[in-house]
């Protein structure tokens, strides 16, 4: 697990294995590898179920940036105590399906990957910094991006989305909705789409297939 924050900040980590360690940042820049699961480990031990909760220990701590990927099953992670996060990586976990990552406090997120987790639901309606998400692999069935209008780049293949409305995604640049069981796709004006990838999504009409594909050929062509 790697952790960007603040210089001055302090925090504590309860691994969910009865182990609380705190950790103090001396540099804004300075990104911290921790691991503390279990002494002696690189991880826990194969299907050992525990939480993860991170809090700030002092007025000024600012956790900017969590890293934190694997192939552990049945992790969590509690990142409500950190609402000046902007970046957060936590993918390639194998969560149950009714596991909800609870990102309404973390207003200030900017990037978010949560790729390859099983996910079925995902709220972002409080992310509305939100510049860059991937969330390919999990088990979508919707996805609400309508208050998400920083988006830049959105990678969402691989789930199980029907439709996908970008009308208010003005600022999106790159486009990844493959491998889905998509229909529609809902845009408007998109002046920055430049790449875009939606194959094996046969449902979707040629007239729409179209439509994006003459307006990339349009933006490339003001470059």
């Amino acid at each position: 697990m790697n952790i960007r924050a603040g210089a001055g900040s302090k925090i504590s980590i309860a691994w969910g294995n009865g182990r609380i360690t705190t950790h103090s940042f001396d540099t804004e820049t300075e990104m911290r590898f921790i691991n503390d699961y279990f002494p002696g480990r690189s991880k826990p031990p194969q299907g050992r179920w525990f939480q993860v909760e991170i809090s700030a220990e002092n007025q000024d701590c600012r956790i900017i940036g969590f890293y934190m990927g694997g192939d552990m099953n049945n992790n969590n992670l509690d990142v409500s105590n950190c609402p000046e996060l902007e970046e957060l990586y936590y993918f390639e976990y194998n969560i149950d399906e009714t596991y909800n990552l609870d990102l309404s406090r973390n207003v200030a997120l900017k990037y978010l990957n949560c790729a390859r987790n099983g996910i079925a639901s995902l709220d972002l309606s409080h992310c509305t910094e939100l510049e860059v998400l991937d969330c390919y692999g999990n088990c979508l069935t919707s996805l609400d991006l309508s208050r998400n209008t920083a988006l830049v780049e959105l990678k969402c293949g691989g789930n199980r989305l029907s439709h996908l409305w970008l009308k208010n995604n003005h600022l999106l640049e790159q486009l990844y909705c493959e491998f889905n069981e998509m229909k529609r796709i809902y845009i408007d004006c998109l002046p920055k789409l430049r790449v875009a990838e939606f194959e094996v999504c046969n449902q979707i009409n040629d007239a729409t297939k179209r439509q994006i594909q003459e307006i990339i050929a349009e933006n490339n062509a003001e470059e």
